[in-house]
């Protein structure tokens, strides 16, 4: 809003605008002025006041139709209008503010009701325009936010001996709670996972940077995937479980030359395993979400990996997807997806898939997903 708020009186009745005129500008307002519908819509295009007096009855263009007009076009700015009527009666104020009106005015209009809606609708204009000055640096600083966040995820080994491995993640909003990272070890063993932050935005993916970091200390000291869970899902329960946040997990420690997969779970769905062309189970593991209670031990298995064999990481954003009728994408869509794909990485053709079946619905959670596999 401009510090001088600028106002347009759009009246037909020559006394009646020169009256409005003066009073507005001896109380420091600019003023423009225009004498029918047409021209008040054409001044409020280019002007873009700050408010609109707009009177009801004129030619040439009717003070409703002005009004549905203005609140129509979606390339004006917020301008409130007062709707200034000869007539009292309530169906025809009714009229006025299911037109698009914000307050209205009867005449003759009263000088001390004419100045206080003025100065209520400028507080209106004014709080309305900060407001959406304050989206737009919110908006700015989670584009930075989620710049800042794609620089967390790991640029994965080239593994070499037919041995691949792929990753992607798209959270929700500018921001999001999953991520995935890689280490390689010193024995060149590889640390993998996908993790899930409860919740969504800048809170969740503050707890994702902090458990990054935190994962990434205790690979290098702890020899055993259950007594690195142990460590991480301490200090997640330090960090964040008084304010309710809790992070689901899959980890593996995976020996390439060997193609032996240690695995533990804190919560988060299995993954899906491919050997010998078809779905092998994995046994479920016990492991409750990390930050939820403190001194848990996690529940280890192995597997084995050999030619064209996969493993498939992924956070429940994947069978929890939703359409536009609410309905969920869920175990047998993925199942069908990845049987169905005309190979590895199968996860790629996953997450085409699911923006597919998706549609115009609106993104409801991040979606993450890993995946190593063997040539043929």
């Amino acid at each position: 809003m401009r510090k001088e708020p600028l106002i347009l009186i759009v009246e037909d009745n020559p006394a009646s605008l020169e009256i409005m005129q003066v009073r507005l500008t001896a109380n420091k307002y600019q003023v423009v002025t225009a004498t029918d519908g047409e021209e008040g819509l054409a001044m409020a295009q280019t002007h873009h006041p700050d408010l609109i007096l707009l009177d009801i009855m004129m030619p040439k263009m009717g003070g409703l139709e002005v009004c549905r007009r203005i609140k129509n076009d979606p390339k004006l700015p917020f301008m409130p209008i007062i709707m200034v009527t000869a007539k009292t009666d309530s169906k025809d104020v009714i009229a006025g503010l299911e037109a698009g009106g914000d307050e209205y005015l009867t005449k003759p209009v009263d000088h001390g009701s004419l100045v206080a809606r003025v100065k209520s609708m400028l507080r209106i204009k004014e709080l309305h325009d900060t407001v959406l000055e304050q989206s737009f640096q919110l908006k700015n600083q989670l584009k930075t936010a989620s710049v800042i966040q794609k620089l967390f995820w790991p640029e994965l080994p080239n593994l070499g001996g037919g041995v691949h491995i792929w990753a992607a993640s798209h959270p929700a909003s500018y921001v999001g709670g999953d991520f995935y990272d890689v280490i390689t070890l010193p024995d060149t063993s590889i640390i993998a996972y996908v993790a899930d932050v409860s919740g969504k935005g800048v809170p969740a993916a503050l707890i994702m940077a902090a458990l990054s970091m935190k994962i990434r200390t205790e690979a290098l000291l702890q020899q055993d995937i259950n007594s690195l869970l142990q460590a991480v899902n301490t200090g997640m329960y330090n960090l964040a479980s008084e304010e309710g946040y809790f992070v689901t997990l899959v980890l593996l420690r995976f020996w390439p030359i060997e193609g032996k997969i240690e695995l533990v779970r804190a919560g988060h769905p299995n993954p899906v395993w491919i050997a010998d062309g078809v779905f092998k189970q994995i046994p479920p593991l016990k492991g409750v979400s990390l930050g939820i209670v403190n001194d848990v031990e996690y529940e280890k298995t192995e597997l084995w990996l050999g030619s064209g064999d996969s493993l498939l990481l992924f956070s429940d954003g994947v069978i929890e997807a939703e359409n536009e009728t609410r309905e969920l994408f869920g175990d047998d869509r993925l199942i069908d997806c990845i049987d169905s794909a005309k190979g590895p990485p199968r996860g790629l053709e996953l997450l085409e898939v699911i923006g597919e079946w998706r549609g115009e619905a609106e993104v409801n959670d991040d979606l993450t997903l890993l995946e190593i596999w063997y040539d043929r």
